[in-house]
Formats: structure tokens, C-alpha cells, sequence
């Protein structure tokens, strides 16, 4: 929500927007919840307003390196032959990969 939103919004217009889409949070649930995140340093909380510290790429990233590192031991090439010894990279996905390693390489 805070992602779609931009920038900070204030906690009881973040309250509203949750509602809007059929939770009936209250204002200590919000809290409860906001405080959480904050204790993760993935929102600061500053005079009735909520700011995300990352932008939703920027998490996506930080969530895929956490998952790499506790399943894959730290590295993607394990990751990517895990994908290719079960045949779930399809030969586009495999042409496009190729593309991006070039390109990465050329760089």
C-alpha cells in the first residue's frame, strides 16, 4: 500500500486506503503492524506519517538475496541449475538469460 501510495502518507489515510480494499483494521492493528516494520527498517515512522525505506524493487532484491543465500548457499548459479535440472526454464527464458549474461559481461 505504501508502495502504490509514493512517497510518506499519513498513518490514518493509510488507515482509510486499507479499508477501502475490505480490511477492517483498526488504528492499534495499523499500528501493531507499522511498528513491526519499522523494526525490520523497512518503514520509518515520523509525525503521524509512514515512509518506506525501500522502494518495491529494492525489497524484491533484498528478499531474493535472503532466499539465495538460505536455500542456495549463497549463490545464484545454484539457484539457476536448480531451475534448469527440473526443465523449468523454457528455451526463451534460456535465450533471454544468455542475453542479459552478454550483456554483463560486455559490460
Amino acid at each position: 500500500m505504501l508502495w502504490k501510495h509514493g512517497e510518506s502518507i499519513r498513518q490514518s489515510e493509510l488507515l482509510s486506503l486499507f479499508e477501502k480494499e475490505g480490511r477492517e483494521w483498526k488504528r492499534q492493528t495499523l499500528n501493531t503492524f507499522l511498528s513491526r516494520l519499522e523494526k525490520k527498517g523497512l518503514v520509518r515512522r515520523e509525525g503521524g506519517m509512514a515512509t518506506p525505506v525501500y522502494n518495491e524493487e529494492e525489497y524484491n532484491v533484498m528478499q531474493m538475496r535472503e532466499a539465495i543465500d538460505t536455500m542456495y548457499s549463497g549463490k545464484f548459479s545454484n539457484l539457476l541449475a536448480s531451475f534448469i535440472n527440473r526443465n523449468e526454464l523454457s528455451q526463451e527464458e534460456a535465450i533471454e538469460l544468455r542475453q542479459l549474461l552478454d550483456k554483463k559481461d560486455n559490460s
